[in-house]
């Protein structure tokens, strides 16, 4: 499961950053890397690794997002030179895309961890040390990744072809 693996991935990154985190989170990329692989994780492991991975999509699309303001400035102090706006004007809707992409990542990784938590909260002590029931709504699939990729390239083609002006008509 890509996302599982990009969390896992990027939340090395993350801790690697901020090693005050290290003692509270420190296990949670390998925990995410095993939901990658498909492993059943008992229902509370798999809980956290979720809020986890939830975490660390909102902070990668934060962290791509961040230079949009200085590129919008530079583009606004620039727009005349031709080459370079278009450059500019491209590094925005790049980031923009990778923010919203991450964004909806994080947003499909938060249904199934909400799900998984209301489980949690239903469930005996015993149900939270074994993986949850097979076809459980909190269960990760190896389709969400693509379904989320799919719906933010669809709605960027959207706003792209809505925001280029009369050109369509």
């Amino acid at each position: 499961m890509l996302d599982y693996w990009l969390a896992s991935r990027f939340g090395r990154a993350w801790l690697s950053l901020h090693k005050g985190l290290r003692p509270r989170l420190g296990d949670l990329p390998s925990e995410c890397a095993l939901v990658a692989r498909g492993e059943p994780l008992p229902a509370g492991r798999l809980w956290r690794a979720q809020d986890f991975a939830v975490r660390v999509w909102a902070r990668f699309g934060l962290v791509v997002f961040l230079p949009f303001l200085p590129v919008g400035i530079a583009l606004s102090a620039l727009r005349h030179v031709r080459g370079l706006a278009d450059v500019l004007v491209g590094s925005l809707l790049g980031m923009a895309s990778l923010a919203g992409t991450a964004m909806a990542q994080g947003g499909m990784i938060r249904y199934r961890s909400d799900r998984t938590r209301l489980y949690l909260l239903r469930a005996d002590q015993e149900a939270t040390e074994k993986p949850l029931p097979r076809g459980s709504p909190g269960c990760p699939r190896r389709s969400d990744f693509w379904v989320m990729l799919l719906i933010a390239v669809v709605a960027y083609a959207i706003l792209f072809y809505a925001g280029s002006g009369s050109d369509h008509s």
